[in-house]
């Protein structure tokens, strides 16, 4: 793992690969470990970007006064890429990750050049219903505490109520070991978390969806057909819709982290799109 230094703190990530840069964003209970599948085969022909972002599954907490909203995050992912050096990327994001995507290419339309959403949050889902009581629960002094008491108990990991409707694959001992042992242990992880969930709501992914219908770059909507509670196939072919130059890809056997699930068929269609897309005005 690499180490950024940020205005916030550190943000730790892995760069693998040379040639155009792909920057992968995860979901909410995760980090980059999610597309730990799909970077061997992705950076043969790429550079690939994962950062663990703030979001409950990292490992290092930020500033206590850091702005976590959708708005702050896309702000964060800026200062970045700054330290990076990178002003053209193309962007991927899933799970609540594609939120932010959205929110990072509204913003910064002119640092993304392809973007690709991956069973994701959008229009009046922010959060999905399953997890919308996780707003209230954030404000409650001692809540996340007791959530990470219940995560120690592996098999409620796989549980609807938790984890368990985002892959088909993913075992409770994976998702305690590589996704929520953070979560679990560390207070400063948990008060991060607390502010993300604080910053969802409809009325930023409604916006986002306004104001990217005029971008008309590349961009590839891939979807887990068997998603059916928290991002229904339906929401997105409706994100497809938004794009003026979109491809919509269902993928067989896969819930929210398609990644996960179908990790070749989903690094043979992002590299495919890659390669077969130009931008063009």
């Amino acid at each position: 793992m690499k180490e950024a230094y940020v205005e916030a703190g550190i943000i730790r990530y892995k760069d693998q690969g040379t040639g155009q840069a792909i920057l992968f964003l995860h979901g909410a209970l995760s980090n980059g470990n999610t597309w730990r599948k799909v970077i061997p085969a992705i950076s043969k022909s790429f550079r690939c970007i994962v950062p663990d972002l703030p979001l409950g599954g990292h490992s290092i907490p930020l500033d206590p006064e850091t702005d976590l909203t959708p708005t702050g995050l896309a702000n964060l992912l800026k200062q970045f890429l700054d330290v990076l050096g990178l002003d053209d990327i193309i962007l991927v994001g899933n799970d609540t990750g594609g939120a932010y995507a959205q929110v990072f290419t509204m913003s910064y339309p002119e640092k993304v050049s392809k973007l690709v959403l991956c069973n994701t949050d959008a229009f009046e889902i922010f959060p999905p219903k399953q997890f919308s009581l996780l707003k209230i629960g954030v404000n409650i002094p001692g809540f996340t505490f007791l959530m990470a008491q219940l995560f120690r108990i592996k098999p409620l990991l796989k549980t609807s109520m938790v984890l368990g409707l985002l892959s088909h694959t993913l075992s409770k001992e994976v998702l305690h070991t590589l996704y929520i042992h953070n979560f679990i242990h560390y207070k400063g992880v948990r008060a991060d978390f607390s502010k993300v969930v604080r910053g969802w709501s409809p009325d930023v992914t409604r916006q986002a969806a306004e104001k990217l219908s005029f971008f008309n770059k590349p961009v590839l909507v891939i979807w887990g057909a068997d998603d059916k509670k928290l991002f229904p196939v339906e929401l997105g072919e409706r994100i497809f819709s938004i794009f003026p130059d979109a491809r919509f890809e269902l993928v067989k056997n896969a819930l929210t982290y398609v990644q996960e699930d179908q990790p070749e068929v989903f690094a043979h269609k992002l590299v495919h799109f890659i390669e077969n897309t130009t931008f063009s005005k």
